[in-house]
Formats: structure tokens, sequence, C-alpha cells
């Protein structure tokens, strides 16, 4: 690239470009076309909006351009037919999508640090070796790169389930048709080390059957779990008979968790030098309205993390993270029940249109069924909680590839985002029962249905309002002959909360409960991990519930509700039952009809046959 670009943000402003940037924007839309099979197959939009992540027609993304702009930093259009060096020799197309390739994100345009530069730590010179490796060709009459084709083969071989033996096979084939100069791997083991050098390890790790413990640290060498004695390994006939340890064949864990350590893929964020200078927009980006909430930075839950850790927040690079978790069924409803978690991990540094972008949501934990982990989810998460009890305490030192210089890099546990079921096994909290509210605690008052089999929170919203309000006092709109003038329950600190839970006793009799007192006094189920580190109590908000639960469930319920759907409306038979014990409304009571039939009288907010037609 030899021409200067600066035109492509200095010549727009909010949708007024100027007379430059039209004509150049203009000549920008033509040449991109201009690849083979771009006005049949469209072309990736470079605008901020889409940042090549779709495709569009030539007239769509000429009106996304002067709506949105160009991306950031965009001055080397490597989507748009250009290379560095510009290669007279057009790319291969493919198909399929090259996941790996979507990894190494603009590393055509890294930055290799000179002899007079600071020394790139082992990590970094590793990586850039694999973008050297990556750029050259498996032969020379092809420009698909080495890497390219391997990651291709290796997820199919992973799609397929395919035995190391059969890809070797496969790959005997595939050398016979390609020339003699050919540089692909010739078995497994030699394309598997090509991949582990983008230093992106995982770890498997075994586990307890019923997820009592992790065999790992002091207990990797036990083959018993110390809590419910079961056996790590399974018991095979043939080596609980082979008395010769040579012929026993490897012993294969019950139960393994996989963990994908977050430092390296941290690390990795900083080797690349776009990514680099965006990890630092929560404190130096602009934002065009101070007033909105468009960023986590803006919330004063950052802020007062700021006010209490100081020297972590002087250094931008230094990393928030957030947590998601949640489970799913991976095989049909049909089949015998399978419950599998995740754990993501979502680095804040970054823009808004970046922070939940898939390349930028890593994934750490795969916790394999078939059970629900359950509260027992705090023990696959403890090498998590030692990765971040480490980026807290020391540190990793790491290579920016935006200023060419190392530094020690810094995390923390920002909050997590969940379901409510989720939010109880990662707070240790459990979210059914009296004392629900992972914020009230035990300051609600709610009560037993006796129809409904479930506690019930109804009424419980009156503490909230302010002391001189009339619904305060009524007797008939509410519970009937009940009254409220109690403030609502204090919002209790970190600090608070936690000397709460070092205050519980472990129920050492009768019972499955953890903590004495479970359901009548608290809801604490276990204390997690997540206690351990050092400022956790000072975090203004701890854990989030996601907005699309909320809206997914609360709007189900409701539509349902209204369209008085048999089986799925909240308004049923001991609802009604339930109603005409706690409130005083005899018209909405079950009613009985001289032929001895019940009869539920419809609810106002319950749709008639012509208002749902």
């Amino acid at each position: 690239m030899s021409e200067d670009r600066r035109w492509m943000y200095e010549g727009w402003n909010n949708g007024k470009p100027n007379i430059n940037w039209v004509r150049k924007t203009d000549d920008f839309v033509n040449r991109a076309f201009s690849i083979p099979n771009a006005e049949r197959d469209g072309v990736l939009c470079p605008c901020l909006k889409c940042a090549n992540y779709k495709k569009q027609n030539k007239r769509e993304m000429s009106i996304h351009l002067f709506k949105n702009g160009f991306m950031p930093r965009y001055l080397v259009w490597i989507e748009h037919g250009e290379r560095v060096n510009e290669s007279p020799a057009l790319d291969e197309t493919f198909p399929e999508i090259d996941h790996w390739d979507e990894m190494l994100t603009d590393v055509v345009n890294f930055h290799q640090p000179s002899a007079e530069e600071e020394a790139a730590t082992a990590a970094a010179n590793n990586f850039y070796e694999l973008l050297e490796a990556s750029k050259e060709p498996v032969h020379k009459e092809t420009t698909m790169s080495i890497l390219s084709a391997v990651t291709r083969l290796m997820s199919f071989k992973t799609q397929h389930n395919m035995y190391i033996s059969a890809y070797d096979t496969f790959l005997m084939f595939v050398h016979d048709l390609l020339p003699k100069d050919s540089k692909l791997p010739a078995i497994f083991s030699e394309s598997k080390k090509l991949l582990s050098s983008l230093g992106m390890p995982y770890e498997k790790i075994d586990a307890c059957v019923n997820g009592c413990m992790l065999f790992r640290k002091e207990n990797k060498d036990k083959s018993v779990c110390d809590y419910c004695n079961e056996p790590r390994y399974v018991q095979t006939n043939s080596q609980e008979n082979s008395e010769d340890s040579e012929t026993r064949s490897r012993p294969i864990a019950r139960k393994v968790l996989r963990y994908l350590p977050i430092i390296p893929r941290i690390q990795r964020l900083y080797l690349v030098e776009e990514s680099a200078k965006q990890m630092q927009y929560h404190k130096e980006g602009h934002h065009e309205n101070p007033e909105l909430l468009v960023h986590p930075s803006d919330d004063e839950a950052w802020k007062s993390f700021d006010r209490a850790y100081p020297r972590f927040a002087e250094e931008p690079r230094n990393v928030r993270l957030g947590l998601c978790t949640d489970g799913f069924t991976p095989f049909s409803f049909g089949t015998a029940p399978y419950s599998c978690w995740h754990v993501f991990v979502t680095p804040y540094n970054l823009p808004p249109g970046m922070c939940m972008k898939k390349e930028n949501i890593f994934l750490s934990l795969v916790i394999s069924g078939p059970e629900h982990p359950g509260k027992n989810l705090d023990v696959y998460m403890q090498p998590l909680y030692d990765d971040l009890q480490k980026l807290w305490d020391e540190g990793v030192v790491t290579y920016d590839s935006y200023t060419n210089k190392t530094f020690r890099l810094k995390a923390c546990y920002f909050w997590s985002v969940s379901d409510f079921p989720a939010l109880g096994m990662v707070s240790g909290h459990s979210t059914h029962g009296k004392f629900a509210c992972p914020v009230c605690l035990g300051g609600l008052s709610a009560f037993w249905l006796t129809n409904g089999t479930k506690y019930c929170w109804f009424d419980c919203h009156r503490q909230f309002l302010p002391a001189e309000h009339a619904f305060r006092r009524s007797l008939k709109s509410f519970r009937k002959n009940k009254q409220i003038f109690n403030p609502p329950p204090p919002r209790l600190t970190g600090e608070q909360v936690h000397a709460q839970i070092k205050s519980l006793v472990p129920n050492k009799g009768k019972g499955n409960h953890t903590f004495e007192g479970y359901g009548t006094t608290h809801n604490w189920t276990h204390i997690s991990g997540l206690w351990k580190l050092p400022y956790f109590e000072k975090l203004m908000l701890r854990h989030n519930i996601d907005v699309m639960h909320n809206e997914k469930n609360v709007g189900e319920t409701i539509w349902a509700t209204c369209f008085d759907i048999p089986e799925r409306t909240k308004d049923n038979v001991k609802a009604r039952l339930d109603a005409a014990e706690i409130c005083d409304r005899s018209n909405f009571n079950m009613q009985k009809k001289p032929s001895g039939r019940w009869e539920k009288p419809r609810a106002l907010f319950s749709l008639d046959q012509a208002q749902k037609n």
C-alpha cells in the first residue's frame, strides 16, 4: 500500500462526506467489484456496521459506506483484492469457511519487532513464526498455505470422527495427487505439531463421575474420589484380571473436564496490532454521548472498581473479564437426557461493536454430562479460578504489538451473565425456595401457596414504595386485610455478604444441605470459589441475568396467560383457588354451576374468542 488513505476517515463526518471522499469511495467500490464473481456473489462490506462480516451487492455497499463510513483502521484492503506487497496471483476460493484463519485476523498486517525494538516474549516469537509458515504455499502451483490446508484436514478429521490411522492413510492418498515438492505434513503427528505452535492449548482433567473433585495438583495421582469413593477410571475385566502392568491397557477416565486456559487467549489479543490498540478503547476510545450507557466502562460498577483499585485502573491494557455459562442438550429430546455445560469468557476492554463478536468470546470450560452439574459447577471451575488468581496477583509478561513493547498484563473477573438458575450455580445462592432473590437474600416476605405448592412473591413490591404511598395502606387491592409499613430490605455490600457467608455453619447432621439453616434462614448451597479472589467483595455488580431469558420467559408467560392457553397459562385452577384465599376478588373465584360443574370466570386480561381471532 503506497497511497495515503487518511481520506477514508478525514473525508467523512457522520454521513456528510466531502467530494474527494465520494470520488475515492466510488473508485474503491468499483475495484472491489472488479474481482471475478463479485457481482454474482456479493462482496464483504467494510462499513462500520458490517465490518467485513456481511456480503452486500454494489448498490447496498455504496449506501452503507455513505451512511456508516468505513470500519476503523481498514487501511489495507485485504478483503477486497489487496495483499501486502500486492501479489499478482489471486487467492484460490474454497466453499468452506476456514475458522482457523478467522483466529488470525489481520495477520498479514502484523508488525515484527526490529532488532532495535524490545524483544518479544517467547509466545510472541512462536506466533510470528506461525505467521511466516502460514504464508508458505503447499507447493509452487497453488496459493493455499500449509496452515490453511492442515486446519481444513484436521477439521475434516474431527467432523467425521476419523481414527489417526485413517487420517494417515488419507494423507498418503492426498500426497499421491500432489507434486513432489509438496510441503504438506505426511502424518497426523506432524500436522498436530504444526498447529501446536498456535500456542492455544487445552487441558483434559479427570473428574469424579459425581463432580465431587478434580484429579489435579495434589490429587492427580489418586484413583478414587475422596468424597464418594467412586473410582476414577472405567473398570474392565481385562484390567482387573491382568497382573502384568505392561499388558494392561491405558486407563480410561469415567469423566473428563476440558479446560482451555484463558491466559494465552488474552495474550493473543495483544499480538495483533489492531486488536491490541482496541483493547485500550475503554479508556482512550471516543464516546460521542457520555450520558448514554454504550459500554461497560460507562457503568458505575466499572468506575467504582477504578476507585477501589487505582493502580489496576491506571494501566489501560489490564483486562476485565465477563463470565457466561449455560447448559444445552446436544442430542435430540427423544433420546436419553444429557446435559452439557460450557463456560465462556469475554474481555470487556474492546469497543461495543467488538465485545460480543464470536472471535472475541473465549470458550473456557466444557463440562460433559450426562448429569446437570448443579452446585458442583464450582468444582469444575477451579482451573479458571486459579488463572484468575494468577492474573490478579502476578500477571503475565505479554508482548504488545501496538507499542512494540512488553508489559505485565493483569486481569480481573468483572461479573457473570447467565439465566436465573445458572446464576444460583455460579454464585452459590440457590434461586429456588423462600429466599430465592440473590439481591435481597432473606429480606423478602415470600409465602407458601397451599394449592400451587410453591413459594410466591406476590405483594412483596409494596415495601419498595414511598412510605406515604396509598397502596401501602390498601386492604383490598392486594392481599386482603393486609397493610405494608416495613421499609424495603437493605442492599448488602460485598463485605456484608462475605461476612454472612463466613458465618455459615457446616451441616454435620442428616440431610443433603451443606450448611445448617438452609431454607429457613438462608439459601446458600456452597461457597463460590470467586470469593477467594481478593477483590471480589469490592465488586458492585457480581452477577447479572441476561436479557434474552427475561424477555423470552416473561413474554411467553404473558402471551400464554392472555390467550388462556391450556397447560401453559399461569391463570389456572390452582392459581384461582390460591387467589380466593389471599385476595378479596370474589368475582374471579371458581364458581360451581347447578349441574355440579366448576367454572373459571374469564379474567379481564384474558382475550375472548372474538379478540383472539
